[in-house]
């Protein structure tokens, strides 16, 4: 930030708002020390434009004082604040504030509408300590309507302490209702806001453990579990309505050379180099994930048989173009491919329901598995699809977990 930038008007606006506010204070609680900061400057700058307001028009300036002196008071939750105080901060704004309410309208009398004040200072006591204090919060809530009542009995039997002739009190009076006015519309905008920046926060934590969830922590793609069931789930989608599936396997050729040699840190950039060049060289609907080790998976739920096979070869040419630099060293790169079609379910008629009708998940999972194996039986390095030529290989390899 230059120096040009740190004396702007804003950015001692932004500044004075969040004081208070450090790096470890969590997102609720910044959001009510902001808006507390809010209010205070807010009504500091309300009350001394009546001021300004009152020295404009007024041969005395009795309001003037006694209103510059409530301006000057309400900037101490501030300070509290920026003292780590925060509750303090907001009790003693609540009770400035109702106690500054009372003495202005106790002094000056109906005629300024001081008590309609008040409205707010009812909700900001719920926003203030909505999660705090326990019943206490009912307390700074409640307590305006008593004070309203003993108001509207104080006019009715004593005058005001200073009074002040003609038409004076009139135009204080409507200059004050629109400060209450805008002094809602302030209120209720911050706690909005922060309201919107709370639930934006909960979201975004939200996304993370559904993340966490489902995702590889190493690589970023889908992880074993996720894999399993979303692949039930197309299973059942391509028997019940004949959506088009196929999966892919795969896993790197040799990689437990890669660890013994270079180290696992080495193995780790490997892998997480193989799940950029997947996401790069697949389509979006492609859903690919790291089910174990070097081992990946890739689940289609659109294209044809030849598509399928041209995706796949164009990853797997991807894969083995690539090389990785670890420790001045040069890792060339290679995988194998195995793929597996389910039939498809409007020609066979088939649906879930028959168990003998339909592959299952862990069928086609051990059908592209058997693939895999003949392609590192083969030689490495290429793509087999599975037929019942493969049936051998079945019992050779292991079925993933469902």
């Amino acid at each position: 930030m230059t120096n040009a930038d740190r004396i702007t008007p804003l950015f001692l606006l932004k500044s004075l708002l969040n004081l208070g506010i450090t790096p470890a204070t969590g997102l609720w609680l910044a959001g009510k020390i902001r808006l507390l900061n809010a209010m205070c400057i807010a009504n500091s700058l309300l009350v001394l434009s009546m001021v300004g307001l009152d020295l404009a028009v007024s041969e005395h300036h009795d309001l003037s004082l006694v209103a510059g002196a409530i301006g000057l008071v309400m900037m101490l939750p501030c300070y509290l604040n920026y003292r780590g105080q925060h509750i303090a901060a907001r009790i003693v704004f609540l009770s400035v504030a109702y106690i500054s309410i009372c003495a202005l309208a106790i002094v000056f009398g109906e005629r300024f509408q001081f008590q309609y004040y008040l409205i707010p200072g009812v909700g900001m006591s719920l926003i203030f300590f909505r999660d705090e204090i326990g019943w206490g919060k009912w307390a700074f809530t409640l307590v305006g309507v008593p004070l309203w009542l003993f108001l509207e009995l104080w006019f009715d039997a004593h005058a005001p302490i200073l009074a002040i002739e003609g038409d004076y009190p009139d135009i204080i009076a409507y200059f004050s209702g629109v400060l209450i006015f805008l002094t809602t519309i302030i209120m209720y905008a911050t706690f909005t806001r922060e309201a919107d920046r709370h639930l934006e926060g909960i979201h975004a934590v939200n996304r993370q453990l559904k993340d966490m969830a489902l995702k590889d922590a190493l690589t970023g793609l889908f992880n074993r579990r996720y894999i399993s069931d979303e692949l039930k789930k197309c299973v059942q989608l391509a028997a019940d309505k004949g959506q088009f599936l196929a999966l892919a396997m795969f896993d790197m050729d040799h990689f437990k050379r890669i660890n013994d040699t270079h180290g696992h840190d080495a193995g780790d950039k490997v892998l997480q180099a193989v799940a950029r060049l997947a996401q790069q060289n697949l389509r979006e609907s492609d859903q690919v994930g790291r089910i174990g080790g070097e081992e990946f998976c890739i689940i289609f739920t659109q294209g044809k048989h030849d598509s399928i096979q041209q995706a796949v070869e164009r990853l797997r040419s991807a894969i083995s173009g690539h090389t990785i630099t670890y420790a001045g060293e040069t890792i060339h790169l290679s995988a194998s491919f195995g793929i597996a079609y389910a039939p498809d379910a409007k020609k066979t008629g088939a649906k879930r329901t028959d168990a003998e009708g339909y592959v299952s998940a862990g069928m086609l999972f051990k059908q592209a598995d058997a693939a895999l194996y003949q392609a590192k039986s083969e030689g490495r390095n290429r793509v087999v699809t599975y037929t019942g030529d493969h049936e051998n290989n079945l019992n050779k390899t292991g079925l993933p977990a469902e």
